[in-house]
Order: structure tokens, then C-alpha cells, then sequence
């Protein structure tokens, strides 16, 4: 009977300890670091005012970033280093949630346009607008939200499955899906359309963060920015 009691105890306190860690993850782990930024750029993080983007600067989870007209924020993902570009006049949320198989990331963006190289095999990534849902199985490809509602989503490489409640299409290389507010998913060839998240320049980044232990770590990457 004591072993039992004693087993259902560690149990107990296991689950307590998992949960713990998952909320203190959740509400202060950093999840990415910003590589570039380039005219107006800010960003709100819980309970505080807007304030100015930096480079290097370290993004938790909820924070939002708002580009003016000729801002662009570039940055990468601390667990898989995907890489991420919004650009001007655009508005998102970063969310983030550790999951068994990896961090969760959900970029839900009300209006603006976005670029992304999601490393496959780690966790999900998701962008969310208005009109429609992009759920990205490790891929390059470009997000754009208007003002009206509409959503399109440019496939470069890999495979996108992009939805709504009202229908679902696959998304690859040489498509585009585009979708009104209320509409139903709709797959075209991708006619010609600007690259501006092309990249030529190779940097080098060494970056440290402190996980939920206290412990130090290095992030060491190799990247290309325009």
C-alpha cells in the first residue's frame, strides 16, 4: 500500500512539475531573436507599451511587431532556427507553445505580408489570418493579408496546406492559394510576383539564451539577408 501511495505521489508531483514548466515556458521562454530591422519597427509585449525593434533584440511569446511604411523586421526561431521576414505596414503575433515534438508556432497576422523558411521536422508552424489558415510542413513561402480580407499565399518550396471551415487545398512549389473573407480556397498557377525576401548576403550569428534551468546556451548559425 505505501508503495503505491508513494508511486501515485511522484505521479502527482511529475505532473505538477510538467505542468509548472510548460506555464513558465509558455509565459518567459525566448522563442526567437531579431537578425535585422530596417525603418519603423515596434513591438508591444504583454503589459507594456509599444517600443522601438532592435536588432538582437529577443522575442517572447504574444509579443506583437508592427512594421511602418518602409519597416521590415527579419528573424529566427531559437529551436529550429526557421527564419521569418515581415514586411512594412504589417501587424503579427508571435505564439509559441512547447509541445512533445517540438515548439508550436502560430503567426497570426491581422493585415501585412510575411516570408518564412520553416526547418521541417520540429514542432508546427502556422500563419493565421483572418480569411484562412497556412499549416506549413517545412517549406518556403510567402503570406500576404489585405485590408479587405483576402488572403494568398505564394508556395516556393515544399508543401503548404492552407484551409478555412469552408474548404481545403495544397499549396507547392510554383502555386498560389488565395481566399476571400468567407470564401471558399482557391489553387492557381503562380503568375510573376515580387521575390522581396530574396537573400545574398551570408552572416555568420552566435546566439546565447538562458533556458528554464538557468543554463546558458549557443545558437550558432550560418544565414543569408538581403
Amino acid at each position: 500500500m505505501k508503495r503505491i501511495q508513494l508511486f501515485t505521489t511522484i505521479m502527482v508531483c511529475s505532473t505538477i512539475l510538467l505542468l509548472s514548466t510548460s506555464l513558465l515556458w509558455a509565459a518567459s521562454q525566448e522563442v526567437a531573436f531579431v537578425l535585422k530591422v530596417n525603418g519603423d519597427a515596434r513591438i508591444k509585449k504583454e503589459s507594456a507599451n509599444w517600443a522601438t525593434v532592435t536588432k538582437g533584440m529577443r522575442l517572447h511569446n504574444k509579443d506583437i511587431i508592427k512594421t511602418g511604411t518602409s519597416g521590415l523586421v527579419a528573424l529566427v526561431f531559437l529551436d529550429d532556427k526557421t527564419m521569418m521576414k515581415i514586411r512594412s505596414d504589417s501587424e503579427v503575433q508571435i505564439r509559441a507553445e512547447k509541445g512533445e515534438k517540438g515548439v508550436h508556432k502560430r503567426i497570426l497576422m491581422e493585415v501585412g505580408e510575411m516570408w518564412s523558411r520553416v526547418i521541417p521536422g520540429k514542432g508546427t508552424f502556422r500563419l493565421e489570418t483572418p480569411s484562412g489558415v497556412a499549416a506549413v510542413k517545412g517549406t518556403e513561402f510567402y503570406g500576404i493579408a489585405d485590408a479587405d480580407g483576402n488572403t494568398t499565399i505564394i508556395g516556393i518550396e515544399g508543401l503548404i496546406e492552407f484551409f478555412n471551415d469552408l474548404g481545403k487545398i495544397l499549396v507547392v512549389k510554383g502555386t498560389t492559394g488565395q481566399v476571400s473573407k468567407n470564401g471558399i480556397p482557391q489553387l492557381f498557377d503562380s503568375a510573376d510576383f515580387e521575390d522581396w525576401a530574396q537573400e545574398d548576403e551570408i552572416n555568420e550569428l552566435d546566439i546565447e539564451f538562458e533556458n528554464n534551468q538557468g543554463s546558458k546556451k549557443h545558437l550558432k548559425l550560418k544565414y543569408k539577408m538581403k
